[in-house]
């Protein structure tokens, strides 16, 4: 557990050496979890509405067989239940697209800060040019590892939802899918963290030594920053549910994004800890 220790002391005193870069790390988060939060609830409406276009009809709609067998028709607004299918479909997929530039954009800019806590101080033209590689890595892990996920996940939805008779089918898949997703991004995580490994081969083989080789002591920091979060959330979550103090919710709400940030930055900490003789190396990375 002494890498653990040594991530939490480096995580620390790196917030106390740079305290300015760390307020603005947790600025951009706050703005990272509006601005997604804002984006998921413009495009709900919209796929509410969409749906809306789809059941009102569904719900007027001819079930009599016998008029039916006489020649009436099932519903007259074929076109118009299409047309709303379509649009929730595009709705759905702007708003996926919007928040994949948001998480690779704007989070992508914060983890790329978060390493910049760790770093000794570099010329401005090396920080950019070593952080459009980060944002080029980070970018690449997502893709290969969300991207097939997405797709595997929306053709098993779209099959259970087609044979399930019921519920509780499709509820036992999503927690499925929903555990896969806890593993994909243990993954993801990881490589985000060694994304400053250079050059790509290097990166690539860093990142599947510490999510595999290294599999015992990374999951048990995962798990420790999982749990420290979802403390900090669930006092959030009876303050909003049990507590009337506006004051308290975002004092609360400024708690978690400290967090959020603070544990971002251990990760990184405690993932370099954990090879002590490559840290003076990766470090200037």
């Amino acid at each position: 557990m002494e890498y653990l220790k040594k991530g939490l002391r480096t995580t620390v005193n790196s917030i106390k050496r740079h305290r300015l870069l760390f307020a603005l790390i947790v600025i951009l988060q706050i703005i990272f979890v509006v601005s997604s939060l804002a984006l998921g609830t413009q495009y709900l409406f919209k796929v509410l509405e969409d749906a809306q276009g789809i059941i009102v009809p569904l719900e007027n709609a001819n079930y009599d067989s016998q008029k039916i067998e006489q020649g009436e028709s099932f519903t007259p607004d074929y076109a118009s239940i299409y047309n709303s299918y379509r649009s929730m479909l595009k709705n759905v997929f702007l708003f996926l697209a919007g928040l994949a530039v948001l998480f690779l954009s704007l989070n992508g800019s914060i983890w790329l800060l978060s390493h910049w806590m760790l770093q000794e101080r570099q010329q401005w033209r090396i920080r950019l040019k070593e952080g459009a590689q980060f944002l080029l890595k980070a970018w690449a892990a997502a893709l290969l590892l969300l991207g097939p996920f997405a797709i595997i996940s929306y053709y098993v939805l779209l099959h259970f939802i087609r044979i399930s008779q019921s519920f509780t089918n499709i509820a036992i898949v999503l927690k499925s899918l929903l555990i896969a997703l806890l593993v994909i991004y243990y993954f993801f995580l990881v490589a985000l963290a060694v994304a400053p490994h250079k050059p790509w081969k290097r990166f690539a083989l860093t990142w599947i030594e510490f999510s595999i080789s290294k599999f015992q002591k990374t999951v048990i920091a995962f798990f420790l920053i999982a749990v420290a979060l979802l403390a900090s959330f669930s006092v959030l979550y009876a303050a909003i549910e049990y507590g009337e103090s506006v004051t308290l919710l975002l004092f609360l709400g400024l708690f978690c994004m400290v967090m959020v940030s603070l544990t971002r930055i251990f990760w990184i900490a405690a993932i370099q800890e954990i090879k002590p003789e490559k840290k003076d190396e990766t470090s200037h990375h």
